[in-house]
């Protein structure tokens, strides 16, 4: 039987996802990643009318921070067997997490990639994110506090804090955030080090 690239036809009662070709299983899983953090813009939204800037920000922090992090590290590194803890072994994980890098991925036919990773040796590397949907938003509906929350108190913290969970010796520092100046700029930028020796 021939691979489905859809499901315009029929309904198939016996229907698996491994009867989808790869391409297709790829536009569903950027979508599903895409929902999953859409849905955290959604209840982060909601909260800020109900309670406030403030609290609603702080309980999206608590939230990511006491679960939503270590639940996407587990939920990647096992299916996809990721061992390690260097840089390579940190950018693996964020290649294929579909909380982040899934959702930095562009269109088909080629699903090139908004993130690049540079892996300058196995304990330097600097990720560079071209395109970023959640930026384009804040800056498209002029939302300074959402950018400031999204960019600065949650990605900051948890890039090193993901960086932590698989070693914590793993430096970190950001070399560009935003605010940016143009749409032709790349949305930031971070270096991930570490000191064997240390």
């Amino acid at each position: 039987m021939a691979e489905l690239s859809d499901y315009s036809g029929e309904f198939d009662p016996n229907l698996r996802l491994t009867d989808f070709s790869k391409e297709a299983l790829i536009k569903l899983l950027i979508s599903a990643s895409k929902a999953y953090l859409g849905v955290d813009g959604l209840w982060t939204t909601m909260m800020r009318k109900k309670v406030g800037d403030k609290e609603a920000f702080a309980l999206d922090k608590e939230m990511w921070f006491s679960m939503g992090l270590a639940q996407d590290i587990k939920r990647t590194v096992e299916p996809m067997n990721i061992q390690g803890n260097d840089i390579a072994t940190l950018f693996k994980y964020w290649q294929t997490s579909p909380g982040f890098a899934v959702i930095y991925t562009g269109p088909p036919p080629d699903f090139r990639p908004f993130v690049h990773f540079e892996l300058k040796s196995r304990n330097h590397g600097i990720m560079t994110v071209e395109r970023c949907y959640s930026l384009e938003y804040f800056e498209r509906h002029q939302d300074g506090s959402l950018q400031r929350l999204a960019c600065e108190e949650i990605d900051l913290p948890a890039w090193e804090w993901l960086a932590h969970q698989f070693n914590p010796r793993i430096k970190f520092r950001a070399l560009k955030i935003p605010p940016r100046k143009s749409p032709d700029e790349i949305a930031c930028q971070y270096e991930f080090t570490l000191d064997e020796d240390a």
